[in-house]
């Protein structure tokens, strides 16, 4: 396909569908979907309301109540590029992109300086450049990972002594199998399960990369958010524990009483661990950037503390499914071209 034509080509058709996509765009708008999601999504539903058909000659050769086995039909191909380029010009290229599996957000401390690391969410395993990829999902590390290769723009860690680069290795090793551990349980929890238990296990993530995004940061003013942040993962992996045990949940923000909750219910974390934890009151002081919270190499170690507790919990959430399945992904088979960019046959 010549890319001059290809171009012309979906700037007329989506000229001929623009009141249709405009209609369904602010539809898909209401439903606060992404827009990365939204051009396939505008396509299946111009098939599904009729506002197109594809024919040769006389016959029709589209199907609206099996749209899937069409995908990767050239027709089905130039249509989806026509949709896209509408979306491109309401939006913009950069709003249109996906972002893709975002990584799991970690710190790592080297040389008293945290240091990002970016663990990705899924192993990945290449099956055919461009066009397929193996996604395994982990409970914890996959074959041949390694963690340290994922801390972000850190120094070389075979310049370290001895001790200062094994401490460096268990510790992003650990970290990143603590947050692959919560991933795994809130990607894999079960359907019919009670979603105000799932919920807890999504803010525990949550709360826990905001506590390390904070803290790379360098950014003083971020500390005392921080310790606030680690509070509420703590709080939410506690309580996601209870609820899953009990079907209820308390309603209230000490750690120490929450943890002794939580013992009777199976998590097994040692309660003088927490007992050096900031008050709640200081905590709630931080939260609005007052007082002199503690600074960022106390903050690690409660960081580290919280994976260690939040770990604990997780333990005692079953997952939907054993660790280590795969998908086999097909780099969206909609489009006319493949992830490097060629134009496919």
């Amino acid at each position: 396909m010549n890319t001059d034509s290809g171009l012309e080509q979906s700037r007329e058709l989506a000229e001929n569908m623009d009141h249709w996509l405009d209609f369904i765009d602010r539809d898909l708008s209401d439903q606060e979907v992404p827009l990365s999601l939204r051009p396939l999504q505008a396509l299946m539903m111009l098939f599904r309301e009729g506002a197109i058909e594809v024919n040769m000659g006389d016959e029709r050769i589209d199907d609206p109540k099996n749209l899937g086995k069409s995908v990767e039909k050239l027709w089905f191909r130039v249509l989806f590029d026509a949709v896209e380029y509408w979306y491109v010009e309401r939006y913009g290229a950069p709003a249109m992109k996906s972002g893709g599996n975002a990584s799991l957000k970690g710190a790592q401390m080297i040389r008293e300086v945290p240091f990002a690391i970016s663990v990705p969410a899924n192993r990945n395993v290449l099956e055919e450049e461009g066009e397929l990829a193996w996604m395994y999902f982990e409970d914890g590390l996959g074959e041949g990972e390694d963690p340290t290769a994922w801390i972000v723009d850190g120094p070389d860690l075979s310049n370290l002594e001895n001790e200062a680069r094994e401490t460096a290795d268990a510790e992003a090793k650990r970290t990143a199998e603590i947050l692959r551990a919560i991933e795994f349980r809130r990607v894999t929890f079960p359907s019919d399960g009670d979603h105000e238990v799932h919920k807890p296990i999504q803010s525990t993530l949550t709360y826990l990369s905001q506590a390390a995004h904070r803290m790379v940061s360098g950014q003083r003013p971020e500390i005392g958010p921080a310790w606030f942040d680690l509070q509420m993962a703590n709080e939410a992996a506690l309580k996601a524990v209870i609820r899953n045990d009990t079907g209820k949940q308390p309603h209230i923000h000490p750690l120490d009483d929450l943890l002794r909750r939580a013992q009777q219910h199976g998590v097994v974390f040692e309660s003088f661990r927490i007992s050096g934890w900031p008050r709640l009151s200081d905590i709630s002081y931080w939260r609005y950037g007052q007082g002199s919270p503690l600074g960022v190499a106390r903050l690690y170690s409660a960081y580290q503390m919280s994976l260690e507790l939040v770990s604990a919990c997780m333990s005692q959430i079953k997952p939907g499914m054993g660790s280590g399945f795969g998908v086999l992904i097909r780099y969206t088979p909609w489009r006319t071209k493949s992830a490097l960019g060629e134009y496919r046959e």
